[in-house]
């Protein structure tokens, strides 16, 4: 009895392997982390151990400098518009882990960057994380014409093609009346 209370005890520390996996850093970062006191540890048997809670807890400091001011509001002088596509899209079950890979890939390799867009992004929807949206943001004078649009995401599609069901995609164009 005494032997899984003590089992269970060390499962709430984690190593500064597990700790980096679960945080998607280095073990490097992590020993960082511990020597600037910002990840509690202790040396156990000339080890570090972690609490697992410390790690769940744990919030990375912003990379760059932290905006003090939002942007102010704006309109392009001129004329010119801010436009938009969303493209809502369904992720094939059981296919979540796979299309992260796949992102991650994308962004490693810096793939699809459909040219005179101003912003990219990808969100998981936080209501059902089986949609995904891709969301392209253009300058009107620099966004192409659709067809052009379409024959750019082709690749992309046909890469995410067993992750996600384009053929159920949703479309959105929007146009800005005011930004950032």
């Amino acid at each position: 009895m005494e032997k899984e209370n003590e089992t269970s005890n060390t499962r709430d520390f984690v190593t500064t392997s597990e700790a980096a996996e679960a945080l998607g850093v280095s073990y490097y970062t992590v020993y960082e982390y511990i020597k600037e006191k910002r990840l509690v540890a202790e040396m156990v048997g000339g080890i570090y151990m972690i609490p697992k809670k410390a790690v769940q807890e744990f919030k990375a400091k912003p990379t760059g400098r932290v905006r003090i001011r939002p942007p102010l509001w704006r309109k392009y002088r001129a004329g010119a518009k801010v436009r938009g596509m969303d493209i809502r899209v369904r992720v094939r079950s059981g296919q979540q882990k796979r299309l992260i890979e796949k992102l991650k890939a994308i962004l490693e390799a810096q793939r699809y960057l459909f040219p005179g867009t101003m912003q990219r992004y990808v969100f998981e929807e936080e209501a059902e994380p089986k949609y995904i949206i891709f969301s392209l943001i253009w300058k009107d004078t620099e966004m192409p014409d659709e067809s052009v649009i379409q024959q750019d995401l082709k690749p992309l599609q046909a890469e995410l093609a067993d992750a996600l069901d384009w053929d159920a995609a949703q479309y959105t164009t929007k146009q800005a009346i005011i930004h950032t």
